[in-house]
């Protein structure tokens, strides 16, 4: 509702996908199948509701979701976006490494996907929704199509994942916040936040200089030192993170 009001004071609407991988729909499924639904939104919004430009807010895996629909959405919608909010873009496998059984959990995955059983279904005891072989790979293993937000990545691994998000910027005049949370449960305890949210954002604007008139970077950084993962508990910290995006839509208004 907070987001849905502040949409509505500056002349946006705001439309919650429910697509085939919400809820625990992503254990089967794949950001390559999240990605070609969304293209399929936007077409309808476009055409059958007058939707000329979009934003997108993306949630934990929906920063996922975001950053691989600014690589592999279809062109003329990537023109149309102009602001993508990332709150929680938060690594899956950092956090998962440090679970009992994970190394054979991930041997185990590799092998159903080796043998050509990548979207069998993994054990119950694996993770706490049904997951494919295939799905558990790109969520946890390293150099899975998930691992976007690792703070083991290396500065050229980063800039080789999220580069695009300036190349866009530059063509379409987007603009992006990354929001990190400094209390996120998520985030393994000896993972530099502030760091992590600072390389983050240094990839994504690679050789992305100097924007618009303001010589504004594509993508800006939003650390909420005592947020949580969804911004639950925080008294303020929803309220600044939704004002920031509000703040980038007025541009479009």
């Amino acid at each position: 509702q907070l987001l849905e009001r502040a949409c509505h004071e500056v002349g946006w609407d705001l439309v919650q996908p429910l697509t085939s991988s919400s809820y625990t729909g992503f254990g089967h499924g794949s950001l390559t199948r999240d990605t070609f639904e969304l293209n399929a939104l936007m077409e309808y919004l476009t055409h059958h509701r007058n939707a000329d430009i979009f934003a997108i807010v993306g949630h934990s895996t929906g920063c996922q979701n975001s950053i691989h629909f600014l690589k592999h959405g279809h062109p003329h919608l990537l023109q149309k976006t102009k602001v993508v909010a990332l709150q929680a873009p938060v690594s899956d496998r950092e956090g998962a490494m440090l679970e009992p059984g994970y190394k054979e959990n991930i041997k185990q995955a590799q092998m159903l996907v080796e043998s050509g059983k990548a979207e069998e279904m993994m054990p119950r005891d694996a993770f706490w929704a049904p997951i494919t072989a295939q799905r558990f790979i790109s969520l946890q293993d390293t150099n899975g199509d998930d691992d976007f937000f690792s703070s083991d990545s290396t500065d050229e691994q980063m800039i080789d994942r999220l580069s695009h998000v300036g190349r866009v910027g530059q063509q379409s005049g987007l603009q992006l916040i990354a929001a990190f949370s400094g209390k996120d449960e998520y985030v393994p305890d000896h993972v530099d936040k502030e760091q992590l949210l600072e390389r983050m954002c240094q990839a994504m604007n690679n050789n992305n200089h100097d924007i618009d008139e303001n010589n504004k970077t594509v993508a800006s950084k939003l650390m909420l030192h005592n947020g949580n993962h969804n911004l639950s508990k925080g008294e303020n910290d929803a309220h600044i993170f939704v004002k920031a995006v509000q703040e980038k839509l007025k541009i479009h208004t």
